[in-house]
């Protein structure tokens, strides 16, 4: 029902426009897109009406609010994650369906990734096929296999999978990977990862590599990229550097200090930060990710960074560090959708950073942390806020906060 309700808001919402046909057969049936029935403007200005209104709730006068959308809104993504399951009694490679967690539609194309990439894709499909075994059901806990991940690299038209199954038939795994590899020389590499969990997510308990390499080079503006498969990083690497540029762009105020990059990840806004700011601190709670961090700053020649592992939460109740070693300048917060934490909220409030940046790919945990922050220490004010459209035809988009201490 809340699902079925939330279908019936979507349409109510975006009745005032002109439909126009999907190009995609499966729009209506697959969970994967929402709004490919709008015509691309109309797309951004839903969204940035979305965001408008949210920030409206603030008890503070909103800068205005641009929207910056893809050249091309097609086949733009850099990363996917498909789902292995039953349709009519045979192995289906799909999303789940609209309003359903164990349906997949079983998919031919999707609009959103390169032509390239959905090649491999389908032969994947195939091979699973031919194999004979089972799909996981997500219900009976039974079955072989569970996920597809795919990324495909735009800056080098390469590509590198990880399937995740069940455990056993390593053999399997081994002669479907040198397959497709053989058909499809982009593929640089193929990992295979061992999912025990009953969860439906698309996290191995294990994972090794079973043919070529697990690392697929990228490159975001002018900074050089090694990825792994399950490696986080937005979807289109065009909209990601505008997104990033627009960030330092916003915090010229406070060049040539010290900045933070909160939840860095793989160290991608730490670089951009790198080019303007004296000295930027990367904190993220993965030990993995700040290894690769460290590796993209050595690549890129980078040496005005220092990466650190450990919950934000942690460091951020370390006075010495932020009072005597790296009192900030700036804090720059990118967090999981379900935004920050209360023990990162109060300490980015003991920091008293000049100007916070708050990037989100959730507009209503951010406001909800802005509106908290804002109660709570009242000399901030919003000074910029701007909306990114990295997922076009779907419900979602990145919003960038800039807020700047006041005396």
């Amino acid at each position: 029902m809340p699902r079925l309700s939330a279908r019936l808001a979507l349409a109510q919402e975006t009745s005032a426009y002109s439909r126009v046909d999907p190009p995609c057969r499966y729009f209506g049936s697959c969970g994967g897109c929402s709004l490919q029935d709008l015509r691309y403007e109309d797309q951004l200005a839903l969204k940035r009406q979305r965001l408008e209104r949210l920030f409206s709730e603030l008890d503070q006068p909103i800068p205005p609010i641009a929207i910056e959308g893809l050249d091309d809104p097609w086949r733009y993504r850099n990363r996917a994650e498909f789902t292995f399951g039953w349709q009519e009694d045979r192995l289906a490679l799909g999303y789940h369906a609209a309003g359903s967690f164990s349906r997949i539609v079983d998919l031919e194309d999707c609009h959103l990734l390169p032509q390239a990439a959905m090649r491999v894709v389908r032969e994947v499909h195939h091979l699973a096929r031919e194999s004979g075994l089972p799909p996981y059901h997500p219900k009976t806990h039974q079955g072989f296999f569970r996920f597809l991940l795919i990324r495909y690299s735009q800056m080098t038209g390469q590509v590198m999978l990880c399937v995740i199954t069940t455990g056993g038939h390593r053999e399997i795994i081994e002669a479907l990977a040198h397959s497709v590899a053989s058909r499809h020389p982009a593929v640089v590499g193929v990992s295979w990862g061992v999912s025990e969990r009953l969860a439906d997510v698309a996290l191995p308990d294990s994972v090794s590599v079973v043919y070529g390499t697990d690392v697929l080079e990228d490159q975001i503006g002018p900074f050089r990229l090694q990825i792994k498969a399950r490696s986080f990083l937005q979807p289109t690497n065009q909209l990601a550097d505008r997104l990033y540029t627009a960030l330092g762009e916003a915090l010229a105020s406070a060049s040539a200090g010290v900045a933070w990059d909160l939840y860095c990840g793989l160290g991608l806004v730490t670089l951009y930060l790198s080019r303007t700011m004296r000295k930027v601190y990367g904190i993220d709670s993965e030990a993995e990710y700040v290894e690769s961090a460290r590796r993209h700053a050595q690549l890129n020649g980078v040496t005005n960074v220092e990466f650190r592992a450990g919950r934000v939460e942690e460091v951020l109740r370390d006075r010495r560090f932020w009072l005597e070693e790296a009192k900030p300048d700036v804090i720059v917060v990118d967090p999981p959708r379900a935004g920050l934490h209360a023990e990162a909220l109060s300490g980015l409030l003991a920091a008293r950073p000049k100007v916070l940046a708050y990037v989100s790919c959730n507009p209503q945990s951010l406001v909800r942390d802005l509106r908290e922050l804002l109660r709570s220490f009242p000399r901030y004010r919003l000074r910029h806020v701007q909306a990114f459209d990295l997922f076009p035809q779907t419900n979602h988009m990145e919003a960038l906060s800039v807020l700047d201490r006041v005396g």
